[in-house]
């Protein structure tokens, strides 16, 4: 993410924080931080505000703030000079691809869903909004476009700010005034605890009564809580995971010729299966998405950047 660290690459420790698009009002980059990196735990404050999308699942927590779960069904949102912590969640560290705007456009598109933020400190108020795959897919096209240079500065600018806005315009929807009790605390912690384990089973169909005994509650429970926090039983919130990780093979052009393999990989049950969840997700086919993703990093010789 845009942080003190920005585009600083080392190979030893595999680090990566890359800008791969950047103009007066709008960056997009790319952030590879492995959890054995001296400094995973805090690479630096925010330059920008910034939407991210993870690729894994990390814990995150904003100074001042409760520690979350960040991961592949979430964008995470930072304002300028944020500090925040990373805790891993996984082997795989944090991995993710960011989306900033510059302060006056942060502020402008808040101005929308409420003046008195546009006027703040820290003008995005959340933390985190829970984002549907037809957004995680189209930011995952723009991303592609900006490292082929196969976008144009006017429209770059115009299709990330148009991506931040649907992000905290479903983070201001959801938002809720309750007041937090014991109870919602421990509830929160049951559907991280569970969320981190699905992400790791992932591939293995683990069972209700497998991932209720490793998160440490009865199965009943497990489900009753989980659909009331997330509004998703377990099984729809691990077939939308599976679906945004099939992305990340769709993309990679060493895999994306098998889409058996690629479904037998991420536990659907066959092609046919693999297919009929993707359109019901992505409003589109695995093999339309792979021709989308490499239609996006089919370059036109454009630049990248427009500082």
């Amino acid at each position: 993410m845009p942080s003190a660290l920005s585009r600083h690459c080392s190979t030893a420790t595999a680090f990566i924080d890359a800008t791969v698009l950047e103009t007066s009002a709008v960056q997009i980059g790319t952030f590879r931080c492995p959890v054995d990196y001296p400094s995973f735990r805090d690479t630096g404050p925010i330059e920008r505000c910034v939407v991210v999308f993870p690729r894994t699942a990390v814990w995150i927590q904003h100074d001042g703030s409760r520690a979350f779960l960040a991961d592949p069904s979430v964008a995470t949102i930072y304002n300028r000079t944020q500090r925040y912590e990373r805790f891993p969640a996984s082997a795989d560290g944090d991995r993710c691809d960011w989306f900033g705007v510059a302060d006056h456009v942060a502020r402008d598109i808040v101005s929308v869903f409420h003046e008195g933020d546009a006027d703040s400190d820290r003008p995005f108020r959340f933390e985190r909004a829970e984002v549907p795959t037809c957004i995680y897919l189209h930011q995952r096209a723009l991303l592609r476009r900006a490292i082929a240079g196969t976008i144009d500065r006017l429209e770059a600018e115009e299709k990330a700010i148009e991506l931040v806005a649907s992000v905290l315009r479903i983070a201001y929807r959801g938002s809720s005034c309750g007041t937090a009790t014991r109870s919602a605390a421990r509830h929160r912690a049951l559907v991280a605890a569970a969320r981190v384990e699905l992400l790791r089973s992932l591939r293995t169909n683990d069972s209700v009564s497998d991932i209720a005994r490793v998160v440490g509650t009865s199965p009943y429970h497990l489900c009753r809580v989980f659909r009331a926090s997330t509004g998703r039983t377990l099984h729809e919130y691990r077939t939308e995971l599976r679906v945004r990780c099939a992305l990340e093979q769709l993309e990679n052009p060493r895999l994306a010729n098998n889409l058996s393999a690629i479904a037998h990989d991420l536990g659907f049950s066959s092609h046919s299966h693999f297919v009929r969840v993707m359109r019901r997700y992505a409003d589109q086919t695995p093999s339309d998405v792979r021709q989308l993703l490499r239609a996006c990093s089919a370059s036109r010789g454009q630049p990248a950047s427009f500082r």
